[in-house]
């Protein structure tokens, strides 16, 4: 009997590089959830950097492209706030919620060159096409990207400490949305729970990398070559160091138990 699974001649070719995360990497939501991981800010911007080393003409190259989609994108979006929109109002307001809407649309881009990233930090490899595979993802990405922006702005409407708070705490959410097969909303909550556990953390990581990418643009933009990619690691290398901690970096992170003391003396007979 000949096998049923003969590869069909007719098929277009598939490649592994190309597919989601693999199956032997899978994410431990729970140990993240319960803040069972650990890094420090020092570790995670120098494995970031480590990790830059041999990626950055794959990155450019599918960066590059999705720049010139985002242009096109942004000068037709433009054209239509223009046309309808700023006929009926001319808000600031307005103005940052059509930009933050503008945004959300185009966070299927963003999730194939972050999952790049991912890819990276897990020690597997990657490859330009990557950056457009997760477009079966695009109806998630834009909930997600929608939610997170309508929250962070009524957060930081609100009292502003609120939508500070929920920029940082959703920082992972486009992460989890092209990692793991979940809906928006459980995405931003994912991300929001495990970041809490460490957001000062967090916080300071994504302070002291901006600033960084923003002092090196001051350099004739040059620069930027090495610093925005190892910026887009360093959420990649937080992530994995989160979602996928090593059994041994879960044990130290956790609190120690409690120790039961030494058994107790029997009282001396008489």
């Amino acid at each position: 009997m000949e096998p049923t699974d003969r590869v069909n001649p007719y098929e277009a070719p598939r490649a592994e590089l190309d597919a989601p995360t693999a199956a032997a990497h899978r994410a431990n939501v729970e140990d993240a959830l319960a803040g069972r991981y650990s890094f420090t800010v020092s570790e995670v911007m120098n494995e970031a950097w480590r990790l830059v080393k041999g990626m950055k003409g794959t990155f450019w190259g599918a960066a590059i492209v999705l720049g010139i989609i985002f242009i096109v994108f942004q000068a037709l979006c433009g054209v239509l706030f223009v046309a309808v929109i700023s006929k009926i109002t001319d808000s600031w307001i307005v103005k940052q919620v059509f930009n933050g809407l503008m945004g959300a649309l185009m966070t299927p881009f963003l999730i194939g060159m972050q999952m790049m990233c991912v890819r990276r930090a897990l020690g597997e490899p990657i490859s330009f096409s990557m950056a457009f595979g997760y477009f079966s993802r695009a109806g998630t990405a834009i909930a997600a990207g929608l939610l997170t922006t309508l929250l962070t702005y009524a957060g930081l409407a609100a009292l502003i400490i609120p939508g500070i708070y929920l920029a940082i705490a959703y920082s992972l959410t486009y992460t989890i949305v092209g990692d793991q097969e979940v809906t928006a909303w459980k995405a931003m909550e994912t991300s929001r729970r495990a970041i809490s556990h460490r957001w000062w953390d967090v916080f300071g990581l994504g302070l002291l990398v901006g600033l960084l990418t923003g002092v090196s643009a001051l350099g004739l933009l040059i620069p930027l070559i090495w610093t925005i990619p190892w910026a887009m690691m360093t959420t990649a290398v937080l992530y994995r160091r989160m979602f996928y901690a090593p059994r041994a970096a879960v044990d130290a992170a956790a609190p120690p138990a409690a120790s039961a003391g030494p058994p107790p003396v029997p009282p001396p007979t008489p």
